[in-house]
């Protein structure tokens, strides 16, 4: 069943999302990448990423035109505006600073990984379904995490289509880092979920794994999951005497390890950093002088920007519903994967802080859709033993201990 819906999410997107999933400049800056990775020189590289940027940008204006009253009956003019968007970009699509390719460049994990379906299905089709791809497969890890943690089948799969039909889904339906790094994000959630449960070997070597790529694909990112990890693998520690074992002192000791490491890498490969980004907010993309006060700059943003922000959520409050009922159930259902799952959503909201942009906004902490994806399928297995008093209460963070039954084995609580 969880395949089935996986496949399912896939076919959603290629009859019915696909089209209204419109370009992005940072989409054409991933291709320019991956097609370099292909061999490509990087003239002709920026040559064919921005004629697939143009072409895409062409059909979504003509579809657009289309369900405009007063351009309904125009026509497409698909080619000419194609032809018509490469000839203003004679230098590449803007903004073209090197500073600013430089965010991109260090972004290498996510083209690298699309080079195979670019290669086979052309530009455009490669990186989306690429992105669409690790979204069926965050989908999956949701359903294993969720087994894990005890619910039945058919709760686990509502988690799995929750994650595809929430902002999740739809940001990684686009070419962009989100898909993967979702997916990554729920992979080192799943690792350390399992080194909670004494399973050493699977779970150290998922969590280093989800850390190693996903520092590939947004490093930045990915130093905050493995700080957020450290940091909820402690309390933890301090909070759960069950859990003061070799498993729960490995996450603290490898998300920890995995954090320095991150920031030295960092350091010595000279990635752009906090600052650099900060820089490009205030200087238009490096195209004005560089400011001096970009972090009191920040501060002052987000006095401005969480207020509405906030409006803004609690006029379609389904995100801030699905946390607070989502945190609930976790912490009545298990404080220690409460924990976990809080601390790798709450880099959403990290995020959303170092960048305060509105329009972005559901991109930019979609991490802390994962509360609701995870904590609303506990909190309907609560209610169903709850109206059901032969319903088997779910295991809870415990060495399973296997049990087989006929052609099939299922996890008991010691």
């Amino acid at each position: 069943m969880p395949l089935l819906v996986a496949l399912a999410w896939v076919g959603l997107w290629a009859v019915a999302l696909r089209p209204i999933a419109g370009p992005t400049n940072d989409g054409y800056r991933y291709a320019t990448i991956a097609l370099e990775l292909l061999g490509e020189s990087p003239a002709d590289a920026q040559r064919e990423a921005l004629a697939a940027y143009c072409g895409k940008v062409s059909r979504y204006e003509a579809r657009r035109a289309s369900i405009n009253p007063l351009t309904m009956y125009d026509s497409p003019r698909i080619a000419e505006r194609t032809q018509a968007c490469i000839a203003k970009y004679p230098d590449g699509l803007t903004p073209n600073e090197p500073r600013y390719e430089a965010i991109f460049t260090d972004r290498v994990g996510y083209p690298a990984l699309t080079t195979p379906l670019v290669a086979i299905l052309g530009v455009n089709a490669g990186l989306t379904l690429t992105s669409v791809l690790c979204t069926a497969i965050g989908g999956l890890l949701i359903v294993r995490l969720l087994r894990e943690v005890g619910l039945p089948p058919h709760l686990a799969v509502v988690g799995q289509i929750a994650y595809y039909l929430s902002p999740i889904g739809n940001r990684g339906s686009y070419p962009l880092t989100e898909g993967p790094m979702v997916a990554l994000t729920v992979a080192a959630l799943l690792g350390a979920w399992w080194l909670l449960r004494q399973r050493t070997a699977a779970g150290l070597a998922l969590l280093i794994g989800a850390l190693a790529a996903g520092t590939m694909v947004r490093y930045s990112t990915f130093l905050l999951v493995a700080g957020a990890l450290a940091a909820a693998g402690l309390l933890i520690l301090f909070t759960s005497p069950r859990h003061r074992h070799a498993g729960t002192g490995i996450l603290v000791g490898v998300s920890s390890l995995a954090t320095v490491a991150i920031l030295a890498t960092a350091k010595v490969l000279r990635l752009s950093g906090a600052g650099e980004t900060l820089q490009d907010k205030w200087t238009n993309h490096f195209t004005t002088p560089d400011v001096d006060d970009p972090w009191q700059r920040l501060v002052d943003l987000n006095a401005n920007v969480l207020p509405h922000w906030l409006q803004q959520e609690l006029r379609t409050p389904w995100l801030l519903l699905g946390l607070a009922f989502g945190a609930w159930a976790l912490l009545r259902h298990d404080r220690a994967l409460a924990w976990l799952t809080l601390a790798v959503a709450s880099t959403g909201l990290a995020t959303l802080v170092a960048h305060p942009i509105l329009s972005q906004g559901d991109r930019l902490y979609v991490a802390m859709w994962l509360v609701p994806v995870v904590g609303l399928p506990v909190l309907l297995a609560r209610r169903v033993r709850a109206s059901d008093p032969a319903e088997p209460p779910a295991s809870v963070a415990v060495t399973p201990t296997p049990r087989a039954l006929g052609r099939h084995r299922e996890y008991v609580a010691d």
